[in-house]
């Protein structure tokens, strides 16, 4: 592989304002509905008045081990070679949802009636999986993913693995509310391995 396309999150900065949840919907043309590509989750700790709260946001990860490529019976879902970005294709897509299962981050997700009241003709079902892209198209034009761009604490970067490491080099693989990138969603031992997220951390103290 080239490369490997990877997200950097400083939890110190993420105030919780979903600028990037929106603005990843609105470029990618996600309905309101339940199928969100970025999703923030809140973990809080603590008693009063000693209460710490630790934002996360969290989109696909672009595994260098995408749990949800070894789940998928029908190839739906694969990883592009030049980039290491992982793709869906949404005409192959039997509505299975062994990615969702397999997934630790809650990655795939399924439009309903309301969000998708017309199928698609090439669709195979009426909802087929869809995720995170990393933006690629805003890629090949220069831009940054649309949640990285929207974020207005810049707390969401992103770049290379490479870069990604030369640029802050004290990143860590995990911050509090990261899932454990070993297990499905059900908390069971993944056959495929570790899904080794493409994703780096500056962790909330």
């Amino acid at each position: 592989m080239a490369k490997q396309m990877a997200f950097y999150f400083d939890q110190n900065r993420c105030m919780g304002c979903h600028a990037c949840v929106v603005a990843c919907k609105d470029w990618n043309d996600v309905k309101p509905g339940k199928a969100s590509w970025r999703k923030l989750s809140v973990t809080e700790s603590g008693a009063f008045p000693d209460v710490k709260v630790f934002n996360l946001v969290l989109s696909c990860n672009h595994c260098a081990n995408p749990a949800c490529t070894a789940a998928c019976p029908v190839g739906a879902i694969y990883k592009r070679k030049e980039d290491g970005i992982v793709i869906v294709d949404r005409d192959k897509c039997q509505n299975i949802r062994s990615c969702a299962v397999a997934c630790p981050y809650g990655a795939p997700q399924f439009g309903d009636d309301k969000s998708e009241p017309v199928k698609k003709a090439s669709w195979a079902v009426a909802h087929p999986v869809q995720k995170c892209t990393f933006c690629w198209d805003r890629l090949d034009d220069g831009l940054a993913p649309s949640c990285v761009a929207a974020c207005p604490q810049r707390a969401l970067d992103f770049g290379t693995v490479e870069e990604i490491s030369a640029k802050y080099p004290t990143a860590q693989r995990t911050a509090v509310g990261m899932p454990d990138s070993t297990k499905d969603s059900n908390g069971n031992t993944l056959t495929s391995g570790d899904t080794v997220p493409s994703i780096f951390f500056k962790p909330k103290n």
